[in-house]
């Protein structure tokens, strides 16, 4: 189990790494256990992932096969990415930076959600071009995030992080895709 003391550290951690400050690698637990614990960070996410499914209709004929569907591909996103980045790190050299990119990959994926949930809620509460270029700007945003957690956690080049960004969009892209049609 976590604790709440180390959830909180970790979100600062992730906060910081927002706001640009490398310095926030240093607030996670990079223990064997904390490794581990890091993946309540997806567990606490996937409810708002869920709802920002259900504004996308993902649920909107019937709950139970598209509910099944939308879990088993997020553990799969939980688990594909993080494999193939594992692999990765080892053939570019930072192998054992590996673990602590992994740690912030998922820590970090409670401020995206706490950046984009607003922003959809927004968009599907007042439809529009405006929300809708908002909802651009925020994913943009959270885009350049992921890139620079990359590139500080690893310690690789602005092109490495945004290959491992675009591969991570990619993965996402087709797990969902295959969801959607599994569930659907």
């Amino acid at each position: 189990m976590i604790g709440f003391a180390e959830i909180v550290r970790s979100l600062y951690g992730s906060w910081r790494l927002a706001r640009g400050d490398p310095g926030g690698l240093d607030w996670f637990d990079l223990s064997a256990g904390g490794i581990w614990r890091s993946f309540w960070a997806p567990v606490l996410v996937l409810p708002g992932v869920l709802v920002l499914q259900a504004l996308d209709g993902t649920f909107a004929p019937d709950l139970g096969r598209p509910l099944a569907a939308q879990i088993i591909a997020f553990i799969i996103g939980c688990t594909l990415f993080p494999l193939l980045v594992a692999r990765i790190s080892e053939e570019i050299g930072r192998g054992p930076l590996f673990c602590r990119y992994l740690v912030a990959y998922n820590w970090t994926a409670l401020i995206q959600l706490a950046a984009l949930l607003p922003a959809a809620l927004l968009a599907w509460a007042a439809p529009g071009p405006a929300t809708s270029l908002l909802n651009l700007v925020v994913t943009l945003a959270l885009l350049f995030y992921q890139t620079y957690v990359a590139r500080v956690a690893l310690a690789v080049t602005r092109v490495t992080a945004l290959l491992l960004v675009v591969l991570d969009v990619m993965l996402g892209t087709l797990i969902q895709g295959l969801a959607d049609q599994i569930g659907g």
